[in-house]
């Protein structure tokens, strides 16, 4: 580590990652199901902190229209969104600035939203406190901060491992490169657990976590576990540090949060109901789920629709499928408890989203459908929340918004796939649609590049995508060519992103 770097990781770049929680249309639903108004669609100005690579900032501005603002620290990551956002032609200023850099710009306009995903728990003290007072200066009146943190008490067992596998790594020799590092702590740890150390005896999780930790990407344990500074701290800790700012908790942008502790049971939720205290409830509900990670929207206006209005806003909110159908999970976990999701409002409902050739639909549009006859509002509503946070649905732009965004999303799109030749670094698409990305895989992206360059056939395609990954089974891309034409395409040109 350098001191550029002020404490972070900086010898391995971070992965290509894309968060969909932090698009503008997916934090206004979490806020919508709260009656918390939200910015307005189509003109939002954003600002991401330490964006990474930038995928998630470059996906946004290209499809959700507005004005797009980030920083990074790191040179690498600024140049790759720098030249992402060359690509797409969207409205991004993109730079490499550092926390303490970043808030003495003079040069900075007020702010819709703010949004840091994860990085929270990875920077220093003084950082938070520079993070908060960006915050304080840039975030409009009514805006909307979006934040993302590792938490307690759901790392408590992990804190002196973690503590464990830096101390080895920084006591190396400096000219060891960070992935050889990294491994030999992981080794170190894993001879204390052979040992039969007292610490795992009593921590019975924690062999299947080091267990998992020896098989993950080096990059991105590099920037989980290895930085510097490592703080998950109670969510009540952030609120209170997040107030200096003026920030009240909103909503949690789990938008599967927002329907009423969905997969808790009953004695969990009849206490979680007995607290009216937001911080309160939400330090409650941690301990019943021992929960690691959190996502958070806080806001400077605590202002709320009448449930009236609420519920006419989200009547007129527009949903389109992600997957088809028969590709959505039977079960999903949430607060660590399962959901069925062939449930009858759930199948009801992406039955009548699959209709006319899968086009956009809002729930007023559902409620008259015969098929969601006599599914109240409610249970509608929270089925279009779960879907949503399962990746299965997604809101949907208004066709203005939609028609607007589509060129820029075609040129990254094409960027992207371009990409896709050499590596699966980048896993979504910028889709005009939602505002947001769609995930999409190497085999995916090949095929639609094949697709792009005018190969016609199903066997073309998959001989294409043997082709540039350099692996695979021939005859297995081949079916899965076939499968991709029959079931996946159709939803990728519904969402014009094919």
């Amino acid at each position: 580590m350098t001191d550029w770097a002020d404490g972070y990781v900086s010898e391995l770049d971070y992965t290509h990652r894309y968060c969909p929680e932090l698009a503008p249309s997916r934090m206004a639903l979490a806020c919508l199901a709260r009656g918390i108004p939200a910015p307005q669609a189509g003109k939002t100005r954003y600002l991401e902190l330490a964006f990474g690579q930038g995928v998630s900032v470059n996906i946004h501005a290209a499809a959700s229209p507005g004005a797009y603002w980030g920083f990074d620290f790191n040179p690498n990551h600024a140049s790759n969104a720098q030249a992402l956002a060359g690509a797409s032609g969207a409205d991004a200023t993109l730079t490499g600035d550092s926390f303490e850099s970043f808030s003495a710009r003079s040069d900075l306009p007020e702010f819709d939203v703010i949004a840091m995903h994860g990085t929270w728990s990875w920077i220093s003290k003084e950082n938070r406190e520079r993070v908060v007072e960006i915050l304080r200066r840039r975030l409009a009146p009514s805006g909307l901060c979006y934040m993302s943190y590792n938490c307690l008490p759901g790392w408590s067992a992990e804190l002196p491992l973690r503590h464990l596998l830096t101390l080895h790594a920084n006591e190396s020799p400096t000219s060891q490169p960070l992935t050889e590092k990294i491994d030999a702590s992981l080794a170190f740890a894993q001879s204390l657990l052979e040992a039969d150390a007292g610490y795992f005896r009593a921590n019975p999780g924690l062999p299947a976590w080091l267990s998992k930790l020896r098989g993950q990407d080096r990059r991105y344990l590099a920037h989980e576990y290895f930085n510097r500074d490592w703080h998950p701290m109670p969510s009540a800790e952030v609120a209170r540090e997040l107030s200096v700012a003026d920030l009240a908790f909103a909503a949690s942008a789990s938008l599967a949060g927002q329907s009423d502790c969905l997969g808790l049971p009953q004695k969990m939720r009849d206490l979680l109901a007995g607290i009216s205290l937001p911080v309160l409830r939400e330090t409650a509900f941690d301990y019943l789920v021992n929960q690691r990670f959190r996502r958070d929207l806080f806001v400077k206006d605590r202002r709320h629709l009448l449930p009236e209005e609420r519920n006419e806003q989200l009547r007129d909110t527009a949903f389109t499928l992600l997957q088809h159908p028969d590709h959505v999970p039977a079960r999903a976990k949430f607060a660590g408890h399962e959901v069925d999701l062939l449930e009858n409002e759930y199948v009801v409902l992406l039955e009548a989203l699959a209709k006319k050739n899968f086009a956009p639909k809002t729930l007023r549009q559902l409620e008259r459908d015969p098929d969601c006859a006599g599914i109240p509002l409610a249970r509608l509503i929270d089925a279009a929340l779960v879907l949503t946070e399962v990746g299965s649905v997604h809101p949907a732009q208004p066709q203005q918004l939609i028609e607007e965004a589509a060129p820029r999303c075609k040129a990254l799109n094409k960027r992207i796939l371009e990409k896709s030749e050499a590596s699966g670094d980048v896993s979504a698409l910028a889709c005009p649609v939602t505002g947001a990305g769609v995930f999409a895989d190497r085999r995916e992206m090949l095929f639609l590049r094949a697709i792009s360059l005018g190969h016609a056939s199903k066997d073309e395609w998959a001989r294409f995508a043997w082709e540039k990954m350099g692996a695979g089974d021939p005859a297995s891309l081949k079916a899965d060519a076939q499968a991709f034409a029959k079931i996946r395409l159709p939803i990728l040109k519904a969402l014009r992103v094919a």
